[in-house]
C-alpha cells in the first residue's frame, strides 16, 4: 500500500459522458469536505459543478497535484497521461466507459475508491510507456501509453509500409502493401493491437508489441524487448502514411518520413486498489468472467 498524506488533487472531467458531470461533482464535494485543495479540467464545467472555491483551467498540461483524478472512460485516462506535464503524478480512474480496462475503480462503486486513496489505502503501478521521434520533426512528442499507430494516411488505400529494428545495428524485418504497423506497450496489447488480433502481453514483462495491419502479403507478430528501437517508414509507391498517438494526437507525414519508436524513461504510474495483472483485468472487462 502507498502511504502518503494528499493535499492538492487535479480532476480530469470527461466532456463526453454525462453520467461524468454527476460523479464529478459528487466527488468535488466529498474531496472538498475533507481539505483537500483542487485544480479541475475544464473550466466549462465551473457553472455545472457550482463550487466558487476550486481552480479550474483550461488545459489539462496546466493540471497539478499529489494526484490526478480522472472521470470518464480509458480515452479519458489515456489523454490525461498523454498531456499531463509532470509525467511522473499518479493518475486514479474512475471507469465511466465500454470496457474501464485502465479504471482504478468503476463509476458504480466510485466513493469506496476515493475513501481508499485519502486513507493511502492504494497502490501504484509503474507501466511502460513508449516515446516517438519523428524524422524531421521540430518538436517533442509525449510518451504513449498504449500505442503508436503508423497508418495510410487515405482509407481505403493501402501504403508501402517498412519495419526495421536496430539494437546493434538497424535491420529491416518485413516490407509490404498494408494498412500500416501498429507498436504497442504490454499494456496498449489489450486494446486496438488486441482488436487486430495481436496477443495479450503480461504487464510485468519489459517487452515491446508489433503488429502489422493488413498486410497483402502475411507477416509475422513480434515480441521484442524493450531495449529496441522500432524504424517504420513507406516509400513513395503507395498513400502517404500518418501517425497517431494514443488516438489522441495525430501527424500527417511524407513519404520516407522515418518513425522511431523506444521505451520511454519514465513510465506512467497508475493508481490501482490491487495487483492483478492486465490479464485478469481484460478478463473482467471484457465481461469472461
Amino acid at each position: 500500500m502507498k502511504q502518503t498524506i494528499l493535499k492538492k488533487i487535479g480532476v480530469v472531467i470527461s466532456e463526453r459522458n454525462d453520467k461524468a458531470i454527476e460523479i464529478g461533482r459528487d466527488t468535488l464535494r466529498y474531496l472538498l469536505d475533507n481539505g483537500i485543495n483542487l485544480i479541475v479540467y475544464p473550466s466549462k464545467f465551473c457553472k455545472f459543478l457550482g463550487y466558487n472555491n476550486i481552480e479550474y483551467t483550461n488545459s489539462i498540461q496546466e493540471l497539478s497535484g499529489d494526484i490526478i483524478i480522472s472521470i470518464g472512460g480509458d480515452g479519458t485516462v489515456l489523454r490525461t497521461f498523454l498531456f499531463l506535464k509532470d509525467k511522473e503524478t499518479p493518475v486514479m480512474g474512475i471507469g465511466l466507459g465500454e470496457k474501464n480496462f485502465l479504471a482504478s475503480i468503476p463509476g458504480d462503486n466510485f466513493m469506496e475508491g476515493l475513501k481508499r486513496l485519502l486513507d493511502g489505502k492504494f497502490y501504484i503501478r509503474r507501466e511502460m510507456r513508449l516515446n516517438t521521434e519523428i524524422e524531421g520533426l521540430t518538436y517533442t512528442l509525449p510518451p504513449v501509453l498504449n500505442e503508436v499507430l503508423f497508418i495510410t494516411g487515405t482509407p481505403g488505400k493501402t501504403i508501402d509500409a517498412y519495419l526495421a529494428i536496430d539494437k546493434y545495428g538497424k535491420e529491416i524485418l518485413w516490407s509490404s502493401k498494408a494498412d500500416g504497423v501498429l507498436i504497442s506497450t504490454p499494456v496498449g496489447s489489450t486494446a486496438y493491437a488486441f482488436a487486430a488480433d495481436g496477443p495479450v502481453l503480461d504487464t510485468d514483462l519489459d517487452a515491446i508489441l508489433i503488429v502489422p495491419l493488413l498486410p497483402v502479403d502475411r507477416k509475422p507478430i513480434y515480441v521484442v524487448n524493450s531495449d529496441m528501437t522500432i524504424h517504420t517508414w513507406a516509400s513513395e509507391k503507395r498513400s502517404r502514411p500518418m501517425v497517431v498517438l494514443d488516438g489522441q494526437i495525430t501527424i500527417e507525414l511524407e513519404c520516407n518520413q522515418v518513425v522511431k519508436v523506444f521505451k520511454a524513461d519514465t513510465p506512467a504510474n497508475l493508481i490501482t486498489f490491487d495487483k492483478k495483472t492486465n490479464i485478469v483485468r481484460l478478463r473482467k472487462a471484457s465481461g469472461y468472467a
